[in-house]
């Protein structure tokens, strides 16, 4: 007979297990729970797990005995697998170590400072587990008899414990951390801007000064010029102003909140200001690390980027950050920024002293001074801080006790080449290679030696201009001569006209246009008569003018020339003063 389609239904007394991973799972966790809690229904010992985990007990006092075996058998598994929450909280805080030794930037330092929280909390909440285990069989223990009951076993109020108290901290330190990454990530800043107002002012003339014997406008300050601004960047003030030259009006401030202003330096060829700030202490002056790099772009003050750089020892003297090919900030360590971005290209980590003389081509040129090698002339690559090439002067001083030590003077001349220069000798370089171009012996005798120490010498193009003794057919008078680097040879040179004229004390000399300036004095120096002006190419005197000083006795020296205006400065001796900055024009 064939069989039916449809069978009788016989209720099976014990239906098959479900299939499937995840009860799979399950049936391996419960292959290590203790024997009396694998023997409960699925309900119970759902309720006894629950109880674990909440260190609570449970309800039903038939299900103590199995809530104690698996509490015991969870203090077990802690107790073999202790290194879990010994050696991996020893990582993390080595790994944080080596982040904040990396970098100071905010965004890396929010990571240490999770790193170390979670290193906290990790071997904090295992030991506040273990102890709440603890007090769980305890109080299971007192309920079921086996514990003296009495005023001593009534419930108390207790204190958090150690462990709770640690736990909090970590979690206090990782919120701090996270905090800290969404500061840097959501760029708050402590900076306003007032401004630009009105269009960029255009330059007070197209071409350099050929009559610079009218004053334009004075400033109280040491301006920074591009174009039609005089930039007031005042060490330890809170906020930088562009000022417009004609008509005289704030083109934009920059204030900030909480950070002083420790240098500054500007790029003509981009524009770009870079500022350095810090917190400085009231009492003392002192920098508090680390420093925060700034570039602003000068044609609408817009912050283009920041910085924080890190300043273990050491401060950032005035004058000695330089923004060119690279920004170089000279904050202990030496660190090299992208001008662009403000991204760190790389950074120099040794504890010599270092002071930047500039960027040439894609070179950074640094003096470095180390106690083992004494003062050192050194190239390195822009981009990636592989040193080129490195060189020493002391054998530019046979005799000399401290011959490792005494300065040299850099300078830049075209084609990627660099001249180094004292008092006695002069040298031309490859900025990139190092190979020496020329060399010579600067004149001893009474023509043509350089006056002082040729500390006011300039460079334009491949010709240098400075100061010096001419000795004409029946007397010896000062004046200026233009040499060549490489050869020494003089090119021109001019006599001043005046018998007891000479060139101001401090920065006579610029070169622009195709005009050497020369600040020159009836005074010994020290107060400005006479500028001059000079073809830079053959030595003839253009022009020979009386400034129109504020304030004759006063050692100005030429800062720039810059937007159609001869710039000079009483830099000399950081103060203030009515008329620190003066700009002279076409009259």
């Amino acid at each position: 007979m064939p069989e039916p389609a449809v069978r009788p239904e016989h209720p099976s007394p014990t239906p098959p297990p479900p299939r499937g991973p995840l009860n799979r799972l399950r049936g391996r966790r419960s292959r290590g729970l203790p024997e009396s809690v694998r023997r409960l229904p699925a309900r119970d010992r759902a309720a006894v797990v629950r109880a674990v985990r909440r260190c609570v007990p449970p309800a039903d006092p038939a299900l103590h005995e199995p809530t104690l075996a698996l509490a015991e058998r969870t203090r077990e598994q802690a107790r073999r697998y202790g290194w879990l929450y010994r050696w991996p909280p020893v990582v993390l805080v080595a790994i944080a170590a080596a982040t904040l030794v990396a970098s100071h930037d905010e965004l890396p330092v929010g990571t240490a400072v999770i790193l170390v929280g979670v290193a906290i909390v990790i071997p904090s909440s295992a030991v506040r587990r273990n102890a709440r285990l603890q007090r769980l069989a305890a109080t299971i223990r007192a309920e079921g008899g086996d514990a003296p009951t009495g005023p001593a076993s009534t419930r108390r109020v207790r204190a958090p414990s150690p462990a709770t108290a640690a736990m909090a901290a970590g979690i206090v330190v990782i919120a701090s951390g996270l905090w800290l990454q969404w500061d840097a990530r959501h760029h708050r800043r402590d900076w306003t801007i007032d401004g630009p107002h009105g269009a960029f002012p255009a330059a007070i003339a197209a071409q350099p000064p050929r009559d610079p014997g009218k004053m334009i406008a004075t400033y109280p300050f040491d301006a920074l010029t591009y174009r039609g601004l005089a930039i007031e960047a005042t060490w330890n003030s809170a906020s930088v102003t562009a000022h417009r030259v004609r008509p005289a009006a704030t083109y934009w401030r920059l204030t900030r909140r909480d950070h002083r202003l420790v240098d500054a330096d500007l790029d003509p060829a981009t524009g770009r200001l870079l500022l350095v700030w810090a917190h400085l202490d009231s009492d003392t002056g002192d920098i508090e690390a680390p420093v925060e790099a700034m570039a602003v772009d000068v044609r609408t003050g817009r912050v283009r980027w920041t910085r924080t750089i890190s300043t273990d020892w050491g401060t950032v003297d005035r004058g000695s950050t330089v923004i060119g090919r690279a920004a170089l900030i000279p904050a202990g360590n030496l660190t090299v920024l992208d001008p662009a971005t403000g991204r760190r290209r790389w950074r120099l980590h040794d504890r010599c002293g270092q002071a930047p003389a500039g960027t040439i081509g894609r070179t950074v040129i640094l003096r470095r001074e180390c106690p083992q090698t004494g003062l050192l002339l050194e190239g390195y690559d822009a981009a990636t801080g592989r040193r080129l090439w490195s060189k020493n002067f002391a054998s530019w001083w046979p005799g000399r006790e401290h011959a490792p030590v005494l300065p040299v003077k850099v300078g830049a001349l075209d084609r990627n080449r660099i001249v180094v220069w004292t008092l006695e000798r002069e040298a031309v370089y490859d900025a990139t290679t190092g190979a020496r171009i020329g060399e010579h012996q600067q004149p001893v005798a009474a023509d043509g030696k350089v006056l002082g120490a040729g500390e006011n010498t300039v460079f334009d193009g491949e010709t240098g201009y400075g100061p010096c003794w001419i000795h004409p057919p029946r007397d010896l008078r000062k004046g200026i001569c233009a040499t060549d680097p490489v050869s020494g040879r003089r090119l021109w040179s001019f006599r001043f006209p005046g018998a007891d004229e000479t060139t101001q004390l401090r920065s006579p000399m610029a070169v622009a246009g195709g005009r050497v300036y020369t600040l020159t004095s009836d005074h010994g120096g020290e107060i400005v008569d006479h500028v001059n002006i000079n073809d830079a190419r053959t030595g003839a005197l253009l022009a020979r003018v009386t400034p129109a000083l504020p304030e004759r006795p006063r050692l100005y020296g030429i800062h720039t020339v810059d937007g159609g205006a001869l710039v000079l400065a009483d830099d000399l001796v950081p103060s203030s003063a009515a008329y620190k900055t003066v700009l002279l024009g076409d009259g």
